[in-house]
């Protein structure tokens, strides 16, 4: 029996995805190593204020390519709905007073379960089979996330932050699946950011404490880098990335979060180099590497098959 090699252009999307996926985890790694600088200004407003600037930069974007958003139909501002409320809003809360209550390796190795339950959900959603080898591999992902972060076990006041994390990293994700059929990443990107603002404006009327705040030096490099970076740029990349490899394939690279955060966290002087943070890495390389050795590509849509051209 013959075996047929993969297309040049199917190996081409899977570079390609593997690339932006990565790309994307590395910012959004580095947010978390700089989330605890932002733990006294006002939790909800500060994240209205990032999301606003990120739909500036992404339909500032879409306009300069001679592209606008296009009319949405119901159904689909219902799940952007869904997911500015979990993926965006909800995520970035757990995160930051999660860190009030824990370390932020603990925030960081929770996100462990993010690429087992992608793996498993992700493939049944889409009727297209679980995949062995990406599971395998998301497995041992999960393993070297826990290890990287160096957190085995946590105090009681913080399970229910790690829950809501894992929760909504893994609706990120698959709630934009079905939006992705029919919008471009970048549409995507900025409508749900758009569209998580004035929840998160409403919602931070009835948070204790101050409603607006002027942001220290520090605070408002925060906000500049989670919505120009962690925001519009890496929310661009991971959709991408989605796209060419799959929901399943995708959250192995979860694991790249975590591993960005400790570097940076290093950067920042917050974190010390240890043989442990080595080894965990190197776990979540193995898991990425035995989880892509699952097959072709198996694009999310046929309307997305055409992201794997040059």
């Amino acid at each position: 029996m013959t075996v047929t090699a993969p297309s040049a252009a199917a190996s081409t999307a899977t570079a390609r995805g593997a690339a932006a996926c990565t790309a994307g985890m590395v910012m959004v790694g580095t947010s978390i190593a700089i989330s605890p600088t932002l733990v006294n200004y006002p939790v909800l407003a500060g994240q209205a204020w990032r999301y606003l600037a990120a739909g500036v930069v992404l339909m500032g974007l879409l306009v300069s390519r001679g592209e606008r958003l296009r009319r949405l139909r119901l159904e689909q501002w219902l799940r952007l709905a869904a997911l500015a409320a979990t993926g965006l809003a909800a995520f970035n809360w757990f995160v930051i007073e999660g860190a009030m209550h824990a370390d932020p390796a603990l925030l960081a190795a929770v996100v462990g379960a993010v690429p087992i339950v992608l793996a498993v959900l992700g493939p049944m959603l889409a009727r297209t089979g679980v995949r062995p080898l990406t599971v395998a591999g998301a497995l041992v992902v999960g393993v070297g996330i826990v290890v990287v972060s160096g957190a085995t076990a946590a105090p009681l006041a913080a399970v229910p932050y790690a829950v809501g994390i894992v929760m909504c990293e893994v609706l990120f994700t698959l709630l934009a699946v079905p939006l992705l059929e029919e919008l471009s990443p970048l549409e995507l990107s900025a409508a749900v950011c758009f569209v998580a603002v004035p929840m998160l404006a409403l919602a931070a009327l009835a948070e204790p404490g101050p409603k607006v705040a002027i942001p220290t030096p520090t605070e408002g490099l925060a906000l500049l880098y989670m919505a120009v970076i962690t925001t519009a740029v890496a929310f661009l990349l991971w959709y991408d990335g989605v796209i060419r490899l799959g929901p399943d394939r995708a959250g192995l690279f979860a694991g790249v979060m975590p591993v960005a955060g400790s570097v940076a966290g290093m950067a920042l002087g917050t974190s010390e180099t240890s043989s442990t943070s080595l080894a965990g890495a190197l776990l979540c390389g193995l898991g990425v590497a035995i989880g892509m050795r699952s097959g072709r590509n198996r694009d999310i849509s046929e309307h997305t098959r055409a992201v794997s051209r040059p």
